[in-house]
């Protein structure tokens, strides 16, 4: 019988197979445009010509990069990564038996599960990779070249945008955002979508706990598990069921502090733009989230939370 748990650890061990060969391919693209930019015409005080060989260039890199990230052998990770998506919808069905014995999968999660495989390969592989690697990297070796910039100042900033140093390089964050939300969001619209139809109320926020957690995550981790969902307006606003302001642990300091509200969204920090009563179950923390929002039976909620949660004007209105 499969368990909540063995979901998530399915979640996080795609995702990790799938990124352990990313930094190898920074490197590799590196390498490349190196090599090609010092084919580039330099001044005599090392700045970069613009002329239309120096351009010339440019083109070629972009090309190159494109083939050099979809390899055979990327394009083969990326279709394991995608069965998993398969695996999860199996063990999602076998949970959902486990609590439902007359559970079915309908027709509609078949097709959440084919449109979140498409969109996913296609953020992986096409226009997503374009938009976000090789478009960024050559605008930046264009806009060097026709205005004349440093040789030595581009290829550091060139460095620190592929080598993984102190943080992530450009590839390794697309690609760990991506696969990251991707295949949570898919595990997330599954529960979703058979939880509103077996008509469960309440959820248990639940997943591994990283150093880069958002405080959002942490605080609902650590002091706010069990939700009720007339309490996801509240939950927008960084608030509890009682209306207090949630709470997290600071991984540096240890301090207690509320959860931050966003200026531009009017959200908790690091939320999705557009996030609301009716995708929150889906979105959760945002880009990058992998907690999951397991429903959970009345009875195996804690009588406590229980009992905050019932006496809240939310809950009599939701109740109606």
């Amino acid at each position: 019988m499969a368990q909540f748990d063995d979901i998530i650890k399915t979640i996080d061990q795609a995702v990790k197979d799938f990124l352990k060969k990313i930094p190898a391919t920074q490197r590799a693209m590196f390498d490349n445009i190196d090599a090609e930019l010092r084919r580039l015409d330099l001044t005599s005080d090392a700045k970069i010509k613009a002329t239309v060989a120096n351009l010339k260039i440019v083109s070629s890199i972009k090309a190159k990069l494109q083939k050099l990230i979809v390899s055979p052998e990327y394009i083969q990770d990326v279709k394991n990564f995608v069965k998993a998506f398969n695996v999860i919808t199996n063990l999602q069905n076998d949970y959902w038996k486990s609590i439902e014995i007359t559970f079915k999968p309908k027709p509609l999660l078949k097709q959440i599960r084919i449109a979140a495989i498409s969109d996913t390969v296609q953020s992986l592989t096409g226009s997503g990779i374009g938009a976000n690697i090789t478009d960024k990297l050559t605008g930046l070796l264009r806009t060097n070249v026709t205005s004349g910039g440093s040789y030595k100042a581009l290829a550091g900033e060139l460095r620190s945008q592929l080598l993984s140093t102190d943080t992530p390089g450009l590839l390794e964050r697309y690609v760990t955002s991506t696969t990251i939300t991707s295949i949570n969001q898919y595990n997330r619209q599954y529960t979703k979508a058979v939880s509103d139809d077996l008509g469960f109320e309440w959820y248990a926020y639940q997943g591994t706990e990283i150093l880069s957690s958002r405080p959002f995550c942490q605080a609902m981790v650590e002091s706010n598990r069990y939700f009720h969902v007339s309490q996801i307006p509240n939950l927008l606003k960084g608030l509890d069921a009682a209306g207090g302001r949630l709470k997290y642990s600071d991984n540096k300091t240890g301090e207690i502090k509320p959860v931050e509200i966003s200026a531009k969204t009017g959200l908790p920090a690091g939320f999705i733009p557009g996030t609301n009563e009716s995708n929150f179950l889906i979105n959760a923390g945002g880009y990058t989230c992998g907690h999951q929002t397991r429903p959970v039976p009345e009875r195996n909620v804690p009588q406590v939370d229980r009992d905050i949660v019932y006496n809240t004007p939310a809950y009599k209105r939701w109740k109606g």
